[in-house]
């Protein structure tokens, strides 16, 4: 009998939501009975299901209770603790929520395994790790399940007057799996840098750990005649089309400070034609750049890295980005800096460029190198290169190992 997988995390959107949905897409194509169960449903994917809510009219009167500064809910309370933090952070997470059941929900009682992915503000700690029956495989997509509050490390650094409830949070952790044997759960990192920090950390070191990369249909993402492209979304021809992709351009780990700045560079706008994909506020955007808006169709975002001569990623710190894997799926090469999951994938001369320097300047040059060596990529053979060893169909083969090793130590 097949086994039966569900996944359990915040959102069906997003990064780690969109990684989630590919594995299930993939562990459904080889024949398992694989599920997720999300806080928060933003898609109609057959095979996701949204954890059950209150009903709505008391919903909204929670609302009003919580912008009274009456919050009555322990979300609420921490939402507005949260902001009162004064810094500069991305995200902060609390350990402990009110979805104390969530070990009892039926989708859990009926699987095998339970994947975990990005749990913040859903996952109870404490309540789950000592109710859950099942065995876990937990799949990293930041630092925040082996930190406190905070979900990457210079959050930590930049933030030293939150400390105390920084490490409320971890020591809440700490406490709630401590007490798991080590045979019960297996950690999945898609980046060989993200694995070997789960692995020396205080609390996931005692548990076995994996790299399994973040898997892509490529079907969707792969190698497309670019002109017919350029013309269809009225880029400029005469200018290299640098792409990025945001929703905002206001976190300091995505780096786009430093995107801002190269648009601003009189040697850079001469040369290339900055394009964005998001929903970026008016009130955020540049003058210099071509805002496409928000797109939802892979389709046509696997079009748009085709038009582009260049995808840059400019993250500070970064696990195994999407928007690297399907840009270099497209055949796009992709310029960034030499850090986190990058490392893993994007090779100098070969299918982009990194930066050793964190700098504006590093990148600019890392930019200049790969413009002036476009001609030398070689677009159809970085597409296939990715789309045959990253496809969904491998990375599920490789869960699928894991799922098989992992009821056969606790059977």
């Amino acid at each position: 009998m097949a086994l039966k997988i569900l996944h359990i995390t915040f959102s069906d959107s997003g990064g780690a939501g969109t990684a989630a949905l590919r594995l299930h897409k993939g562990l459904s194509g080889i024949g398992l009975q694989s599920k997720i169960l999300v806080l928060e449903k933003r898609t109609q994917t057959t095979g996701v299901f949204e954890y059950p809510k209150k009903n709505r009219y008391f919903i909204l009167f929670l609302r009003v209770l919580k912008k009274m500064q009456l919050p009555q809910t322990l979300e609420h309370r921490n939402d507005n603790l949260y902001k009162s933090f004064d810094g500069e952070f991305e995200y902060f997470s609390f350990a402990r929520t009110s979805f104390i059941n969530l070990a009892e929900h039926p989708l859990v009682k009926e699987c095998d395994v339970v994947n975990l992915h990005w749990i913040p503000n859903f996952v109870d700690y404490p309540t789950f790790f000592e109710k859950l029956e099942k065995p876990i495989v937990w799949t990293q997509h930041d630092m925040n399940a082996f930190q406190g509050g905070f979900h990457y490390r210079e959050d930590n650094i930049r933030n030293p007057h939150l400390l105390a409830i920084n490490h409320e949070q971890y020591l809440c952790k700490l406490a709630s799996i401590k007490n798991l044997p080590s045979s019960k759960m297996i950690v999945v990192s898609p980046s060989k840098w993200l694995m070997n920090e789960a692995r020396s950390s205080e609390i996931l070191r005692g548990f076995r750990h994996f790299h399994i990369p973040n898997g892509l249909d490529s079907s969707v993402f792969n190698f497309k005649k670019q002109q017919p492209l350029k013309a269809k979304f009225k880029l400029d021809t005469n200018k290299i089309t640098v792409l990025f992709i945001s929703e905002t351009v206001k976190s300091i780990r995505k780096g786009f400070k430093h995107i801002l700045e190269l648009i601003e560079d009189d040697e850079v706008s001469s040369r290339f034609q900055f394009v964005a994909v998001g929903n970026i506020k008016k009130a955020q955007r540049k003058n210099k750049v071509l805002y496409l808006g928000s797109i939802h169709s892979e389709q046509e975002i696997s079009e748009i890295y085709s038009a582009a001569d260049i995808y840059l990623l400019p993250s500070r710190e970064d696990n195994f980005p999407n928007v690297m894997l399907e840009s270099l799926a497209s055949g796009t090469p992709v310029v960034g800096f030499n850090i986190g999951g990058l490392k893993d994938l994007i090779v100098n001369g070969q299918n982009g460029y990194l930066s050793d320097e964190i700098s504006t300047e590093g990148l600019k040059v890392s930019l200049l190198r790969c413009a002036n060596k476009l001609n030398m990529f070689n677009r159809k053979l970085i597409a296939e290169t990715i789309g045959g060893s990253y496809s969904i169909q491998v990375q599920a083969e490789a869960y699928k190992h894991i799922y098989e090793e992992i009821t056969s130590l606790i059977n």
